[in-house]
């Protein structure tokens, strides 16, 4: 799939980039410098961003982030994949998750904000804090994690 890109102007540019773009209206997207296929979108910082890889009519979400822990179950997190969903009315979005985020994604889905969860199996995340992925990890071994 050939990407519709459009240079924002330099009012809506990152000031680090200037060669951002928008997707279909919805913008700014950054190309990663080091992953092929690979796009941040950076329009709703600086509250939260994520990555999308795009193969053909599939896109997958990756690295989803609120920055704030504050602002987070706020509706930052469903704004962004919602524009994601604008930037590729056709295409076939999915994620992998792990079990904390299930829920979010499971929302996602059922919102029509992405097609499929890929992963049906238990998955824990790196945060050896969260109790839902590591309910059995002991306290005397727990550290903060942001």
């Amino acid at each position: 799939m050939k990407i519709e890109t459009k240079k924002q102007n330099k009012n809506q540019a990152c000031e680090i980039d200037e060669n951002t773009v928008s997707i279909n209206g919805i913008g700014p997207f950054c190309e990663h410098p080091r992953k092929e296929n690979c796009w941040i979108y950076n329009g709703r910082m600086p509250t939260s961003n994520c990555w999308i890889f795009v193969n053909g009519k599939n896109v997958e979400i990756h690295n989803v982030i609120v920055y704030n822990p504050d602002a987070r179950f706020s509706g930052h997190g469903t704004a962004m994949i919602s524009d994601i969903r604008k930037a590729f009315p056709e295409s076939h979005i999915w994620v992998d998750t792990w079990n904390c985020t299930r829920p979010f994604w499971q929302k996602m889905q059922h919102e029509g904000f992405i097609d499929s969860i890929a992963n049906d199996y238990s998955w824990p995340c790196i945060n050896t804090t969260c109790m839902t992925c590591h309910p059995n990890r002991g306290e005397f071994r727990r550290r903060a994690f942001q």
